[in-house]
């Protein structure tokens, strides 16, 4: 576990030093391959972390694996042996007898069989992760001039059965990426979207499949569009999670980090659809992290080189064992870095429009005191062009908070590198599974979109 005087002596401004970036990149990247096929599992098998009692989280979830897979598949220096590994198991997976008989069974045992406990079934964002992530593989096995045939004989028929299933499943209550709530979720939809568009550009570069016309993948998501428009809260000025809650855990404020999650997911897409530096999500973005200041100890009189301590969502009472009181995840930290250098990125292209529902973020970077003169059009709608003074302010400023998202992160993760999936809300120790698979990923993720070369 980290130790907090330990990380008391840190240079904690060293999350800007592109070289303790680029370290732990590359102990993320070791990380994440000793999770990959460890001893006794089956080929393909990610494991979303080697902790086996309390908690036992050595099986590989459809999700996870997933997101995992993606991030791994736009580094050079995975093995392409290790993806198409996963893309074996994983279309086993997708044969398996489980207890949902469905493919949005959340996760697997170590020889591939299903998990028969009780859990929250089904998960239906799984299949659309999936399918993103055989896409990503794909595009690079096409681009690293592999055999062809692999793409048209084994991953395209993996892909359209995902989508198939996402098509018929997304207006159907499931159970959240967290695991805890069965409705209809914002992060959910958002995946779906992005499998769906994914696969349509896909099916373009291949034009003489024979899968390309027979699906409404176009039409769909179209439709999952309107839904997601819908979770826009115009009252409280961010958008909320989940909709149609038939049971699991209560989430008043409605406030989750999955909605930035879902941003950075699809920032791929360069729409502006719920993309990072787009109004709607920045002002998310500030309520969460309004809310997490306020409940978490460690956000108290914080050191003015750190960032604050972001977790999944306010109401949480996961401690990483038990139910107590929720803490700061590592991921949803990095979540924060990645977003605001996605964002960056976009304002170089589009610029800004500050209004009514993004000003509050701006506000943030600045400090109500610190708005100078220069930025009195803050309180009016205006737009900072590409290349203009303001904006370059802009982007100075977010830069700056965005590396302090990831000096928290040096600050709570262990001397060696390593990161849990939470660190303690009140005292900073790491705490839950160790070294879980994606906090390793979420944090090569962000690096990633910190040199401005984020994963597609």
């Amino acid at each position: 576990m980290a130790s907090v005087l330990y990380c008391a002596s840190l240079n904690v401004n060293a999350s800007s030093d592109s070289r303790w970036v680029a370290r732990q990149q590359a102990t993320s990247f070791k990380t994440i391959m000793k999770n990959i096929n460890p001893p006794g599992t089956s080929r393909g098998f990610f494991a979303a972390s080697l902790s086996t009692y309390k908690p036992d989280y050595f099986y590989t979830w459809t999700r996870d694996a997933a997101l995992v897979a993606r991030v791994i598949a736009s580094i050079p220096e995975t093995n392409l042996t290790v993806l198409t590994d996963y893309v074996d198991f994983q279309i086993s997976t997708q044969m398996t007898p489980t207890v949902c008989n469905c493919l949005g069974e959340p996760k697997f045992n170590t020889d591939g069989s299903g998990y028969t406990g009780s859990w929250g079934r089904p998960q239906n964002d799984g299949p659309a992760e999936r399918a993103i992530a055989f896409i990503a593989i794909a595009n690079r096995y096409h681009l690293e001039g592999h055999d062809p045939t692999y793409i048209t004989d084994t991953l395209i028929p993996a892909i359209v059965k995902d989508l198939d299933y996402v098509a018929s499943v997304w207006q159907e209550a499931c159970f959240d990426l967290w695991e805890e709530i069965k409705g209809v979720h914002f992060y959910t939809l958002m995946v779906m979207r992005r499998a769906l568009l994914d696969a349509i550009d896909f099916f373009d570069a291949y034009s003489d499949t024979p899968f390309r016309s027979d699906h409404n993948y176009k039409s769909t998501a179209y439709q999952i569009e309107k839904r997601i428009e819908s979770f826009w809260s115009s009252h409280q000025n961010y958008i909320t999670s989940t909709q149609d809650v038939r049971n699991g855990v209560q989430k008043p404020s409605g406030l989750d980090v999955s909605t930035l999650l879902a941003a950075n997911l699809l920032s791929s897409r360069n729409d502006g659809f719920f993309t990072p530096g787009s109004d709607k999500v920045l002002a998310t973005a500030h309520a969460l992290e309004e809310a997490f200041k306020s409940i978490y100890p460690l956000n108290q009189q914080l050191d003015e080189h750190l960032g604050t301590s972001i977790g999944r969502y306010p109401e949480d009472i996961y401690d990483g064992v038990g139910t107590s009181v929720g803490n700061p995840w590592f991921i949803a930290t990095a979540t924060y870095t990645e977003l605001y250098y996605l964002a960056i990125k976009e304002w170089k292209q589009v610029g800004v429009v500050i209004n009514d529902i993004n000003r509050s973020f701006f506000y943030r970077l600045f400090g109500s005191s610190e708005v100078s003169s220069s930025f009195m059009e803050l309180q009016k709608t205006h737009y900072y062009a590409p290349g203009s003074v303001e904006l370059d302010q802009l982007i100075h400023r977010a830069t700056v908070a965005a590396d302090k998202y990831f000096a928290t992160i040096q600050y709570h993760q262990d001397r060696n590198g390593s990161m849990s999936e939470q660190f303690d809300r009140y005292i900073g120790y790491m705490a839950g599974a160790r070294d879980l698979t994606w906090s390793h990923a979420a944090f090569i993720s962000a690096a990633k979109a910190k040199s401005f070369y984020p994963v597609s």
